[in-house]
């Protein structure tokens, strides 16, 4: 009976073993915050990349670059942590997540015309609210036309960039309410801004 049971607590503490192992080993690999966008603007195809020197999201050592056929080319933005933002409103996205599932890849990157595009993003603003920005490029070049690294302050994590007849519009802080008494988003008013390209530029403006 002892033989028995001895057998029985080694199968058992094998399995406890093999089983572990397996979990472990089916656990995804710690991944770091490179992101890479995949864009098509009619024919043309290009790529906006954000890479992480460290691979570490904390260390604020992102860069971001625009890729084409014909070369990389550097976005003049400072070293921070950047996200994509998700494309939840009424514009038709140009760009994906590689390597993302569907719908979840579509972010907010849109065509100005057939070879213009601005693609949004945002910016860590740890310990306060993320900022938001954009760039505008030349999809048949990878040229960096124009960015606007801060639009303003998102209260939200998840953006909803909606579409005008001009251009784009996104609700952003616009002012800080002093008299409001809390270190709270109450403290915080929203107002929309309008992100157009205007003479090869891109135009933000507050819409009242």
């Amino acid at each position: 009976m002892t033989r028995g049971w001895r057998w029985v607590s080694m199968w058992w503490s094998g399995a406890l073993v093999t089983g572990a192992f397996a979990a472990h080993a089916s656990e995804p690999a710690a991944s770091d915050c490179d992101f890479r966008l995949e864009c098509r603007l009619g024919a043309r195809a290009f790529s906006v990349g954000f890479d992480s020197a460290s691979g570490e999201c904390v260390e604020d050592d992102m860069r971001a670059f625009v890729e084409t056929s014909g070369g990389k080319t550097d976005v003049p933005l400072e070293k921070a942590w950047y996200r994509s933002i998700s494309n939840l409103a009424d514009g038709a996205s140009i760009c994906r997540v590689a390597g993302a599932g569907v719908p979840v890849s579509e972010v907010s990157a849109f065509a100005v015309d057939d070879h213009r595009a601005l693609v949004f993003f945002t910016q860590d603003g740890r310990p306060g609210y993320d900022s938001v920005g954009v760039v505008l490029i030349d999809a048949a070049t990878g040229k960096v036309l124009d960015v606007k690294q801060r639009l303003g302050q998102s209260k939200d994590s998840t953006v909803a960039i909606l579409k005008t007849p001009r251009g784009y519009k996104l609700q952003l802080v616009r002012e800080s309410l002093s008299v409001v008494r809390c270190d709270c988003s109450a403290a915080f008013a929203d107002d929309w801004m309008s992100v157009e390209v205007v003479n090869g530029r891109i135009r933000a403006r507050w819409m009242r």
